[in-house]
């Protein structure tokens, strides 16, 4: 079972060498499917092993090399309601990969900015989540993909600025035990 969620671009650098951008792939809101899922729950293990971006998930089963972008990692940021499931992608270079280097000069200027998730959802004591007032809440879920989309399921997932994620870092920079925590997942990701 693969689903797929929505979300909005979090913040570029500019650069043309770096190639890297960051998004917001998830967030404790309702989608347009009718779902929510579970930012304290989220299995990053096996993507952050193989951490590809693909454009509009046509990753799955395809022979086409260049439709996987670039490289990816995800990571969560936040707590409670504020949590947020960011992915960050590194795109490709024109000589690799022409679609990615079209991909990211959109994404640069402002024409794709949205991101979709692709994970499956976790199965705890039998079932995937539940149903409550017409919304389903997932337990959790493990990503598989995110990809460059055309349309964002979640439209709460909004572009975030260099500016927002300097405030959350010097937010952490006066907490040392947050600051750790931070630096101890960065230093998981990359193993």
């Amino acid at each position: 079972m693969k689903n797929f969620i929505n979300a909005e671009i979090r913040a570029k650098d500019d650069s043309s060498e770096n190639r890297t951008v960051q998004f917001i792939i998830s967030t404790n809101d309702k989608d347009r499917h009718g779902t929510i899922l579970n930012m304290s729950n989220w299995d990053l293990t096996n993507y952050n092993l193989n951490g590809i971006v693909g454009y509009n998930h046509d990753v799955y089963g395809s022979t086409n090399p260049d439709l996987i972008l670039g490289s990816g990692r995800a990571f969560l940021e936040g707590e409670g309601e504020d949590a947020k499931l960011i992915g960050e992608v590194t795109f490709e270079t024109e000589d690799i990969n022409p679609l990615a280097d079209k991909i990211f000069k959109k994404v640069m200027a402002g024409t794709l900015k949205a991101t979709s998730v692709g994970f499956t959802p976790i199965l705890v004591n039998g079932k995937y989540g539940e149903e409550r007032g017409g919304t389903y809440y997932y337990y959790g879920q493990s990503l598989l993909e995110f990809s460059i989309v055309n349309i964002p399921s979640n439209p709460k997932a909004v572009k975030r600025s260099a500016e927002e994620i300097e405030m959350f870092v010097s937010e952490k920079e006066d907490d040392f035990e947050g600051r750790l925590s931070v630096f101890e997942k960065i230093l998981n990701l990359k193993k």
